[in-house]
């Protein structure tokens, strides 16, 4: 298992998963090009970690949108971020990120468990999620976001 370093505020890894974390938990989710809520990307997204991080944060954010864990778009004017919605793909990039920041400031990282990610619940189940609940849980956090 590979070793996450000690992180610390500002660096490049901690700012990356500060973010997904923020996203993530504020159910922020973008999905073929189609977003609901976001986060205004230069006035919002620095908020609970400090101004003078500030153009550190805007550039993980763009970091981000380059590998596809997050998308920038236009909202009123305005340049806005949401979390690319977790397919696998994204839950393997993502997950460690947000865990490796959790760890350093002294939280419990998140369960590799799409059901976690979506309700925001730990889960009490031990194997992995079949096909079926996956479908399940996606068509379950499809028709929330429609409401």
């Amino acid at each position: 298992m590979e070793q996450v370093p000690k992180l610390r505020k500002g660096d490049p890894l901690h700012i990356q998963g500060f973010i997904l974390y923020k996203l993530w938990f504020q159910k922020c989710w973008a999905r073929g090009g189609i977003h609901h809520r976001h986060i205004d990307l230069e006035n919002d997204l620095h908020t609970n970690y400090g101004k003078e991080f500030k153009s550190s944060i805007e550039a993980e954010a763009r970091n981000l949108h380059t590998e596809g864990l997050a998308t920038i778009f236009k909202s009123e004017g305005r340049d806005a971020i949401s979390a690319v919605f977790p397919s696998e793909g994204v839950l393997h990039l993502a997950l460690p990120r947000i865990n490796a920041y959790l760890k350093a400031i002294g939280e419990q990282p998140l369960e590799p468990d799409i059901r976690e990610i979506l309700t925001g619940k730990k889960s009490e189940r031990t194997t992995p999620l079949s096909k079926e609940e996956l479908r399940k849980y996606a068509n379950m956090h499809r028709r929330a976001q429609n409401r």
